[in-house]
């Protein structure tokens, strides 16, 4: 008992300092991020590539300050990811704004925060992971509940079931032109 006690404690720590490294690492990647927008826009680097990144940035940010679960975070923050990506093979294929410092600093900065976000997401992962083991391990589970051991959060994006209507070619009706379907005008 004394041992499911000492490593509830320990794997509580981790978790507890695991996550702070993760917000750590995603509040240092927001600023990166908007430092590469503002600097973007002052090489009149296309708005098309630009916009879908600070669009990811401002519902990343809004999950966070929401308070929305560790998975829906996640996912905010790989929409965030796969922007940010699109946005720095922009840069290095761009011949305008390839050999411009004042872009390829923060494009650089940011790949480093990313490689670090990574491993701080693999070491809160793999904390939350140990602490759903002792809270529902067959010998641990009922120790660890009595001393306020709760199974933990992963950051991972899982997928959403939407209610998805099908379009009205896809259900076999006819439409006609004018004729609106749910939103969409055919």
């Amino acid at each position: 008992m004394y041992a499911v006690v000492r490593r509830l404690r320990r794997t509580e720590a981790n978790l507890t300092a695991s996550r702070s490294l993760l917000e750590v690492e995603l509040g240092r990647r927001y600023e990166q991020v908007n430092d590469l927008v503002v600097a973007a826009r002052a090489a009149n680097m296309d708005s098309s590539v630009l916009a879908p990144l600070a669009g990811a940035r401002s519902l990343a940010l809004g999950f966070r300050e929401q308070g929305m679960t560790l998975g829906d975070q996640a996912g905010s923050e790989n929409a965030l990811s796969v922007a940010l990506h699109r946005v720095v093979l922009e840069t290095g294929s761009d011949p305008k704004v390839k050999n411009d410092w004042a872009i390829q600093r923060p494009v650089l900065e940011l790949q480093r925060t990313e490689q670090r976000l990574v491993g701080a997401a693999r070491v809160y992962n793999s904390s939350a992971a140990a602490m759903n083991s002792l809270s529902r391990g067959i010998g641990t589970a009922p120790v660890a509940r009595v001393f306020g051991g709760r199974p933990a959060p992963m950051f991972e994006a899982t997928l959403a079931e939407l209610p998805v209507e099908l379009p009205a070619e896809l259900r076999g009706e006819e439409l006609t032109d004018g004729e609106v379907v749910g939103s969409a005008t055919v």
